[in-house]
C-alpha cells in the first residue's frame, strides 16, 4: 500500500534521497552522506562550536569529538580555541574543505535534479517553494 501521510511521504522520500546520495558521495568522493552533511553545516555557519555542531547534527557532543579526527586528518577542517574563552574550541572548513562540501553539493545537485526533472510535469520551483514554506511553518512552532 503506497502510504498518503504527507509526514510519511517526506520521510520516505528524504530516506531514499539520503541513501542514494551516500552511494554517489562514497563513489565520487570517498565521502559518506553523514560526513558531507557535516561539511555543509561547516560551509554555512563559517565557524561554529562543538555544542553547536552537535545540535545541527542531531548527535552528542561526545559523537562529534570522535568524528573530527577524522576530518582533520585530511585536512577538510580546523579547530583553534575561541578568543576570550579557552574551554571553547570552534571548528571551521580548511580551503579543501570549502571546495570539497560545494563540489559535492553541487554534485548532488545536478544528480538529482537530472533524475526528478526527466518528468514534464516535474515543477522544480513549485516544489522548492512548498518545501520551504512547510519548513518555516514548522519552525515557526519552535
Amino acid at each position: 500500500m503506497v502510504e498518503n501521510r504527507i509526514s510519511f511521504l517526506l520521510n520516505d522520500l528524504v530516506r531514499e534521497m539520503n541513501g542514494q546520495a551516500d552511494s554517489l558521495l562514497r563513489g565520487k568522493f570517498g565521502l559518506t552522506y553523514s560526513q558531507f552533511v557535516f561539511l555543509l553545516i561547516l560551509l554555512e555557519k563559517k565557524e561554529i562550536d562543538v555544542t553547536r555542531l552537535a545540535k545541527a547534527l542531531g548527535v552528542t557532543k561526545g559523537a562529534v569529538s570522535k568524528r573530527i579526527g577524522w576530518f582533520l586528518e585530511r585536512d577538510l577542517v580546523s579547530t583553534y580555541q575561541s578568543p576570550g574563552d579557552a574551554k571553547r574550541v570552534l571548528t571551521s572548513l580548511t580551503p579543501v574543505g570549502i571546495k570539497l562540501a560545494k563540489s559535492a553539493g553541487d554534485f548532488l545537485e545536478q544528480r538529482f535534479l537530472a533524475t526528478i526533472t526527466r518528468s514534464q510535469e516535474f515543477d522544480q520551483e513549485l516544489l522548492r517553494n512548498e518545501l520551504q514554506k512547510m519548513l518555516q511553518l514548522l519552525l515557526a512552532k519552535h
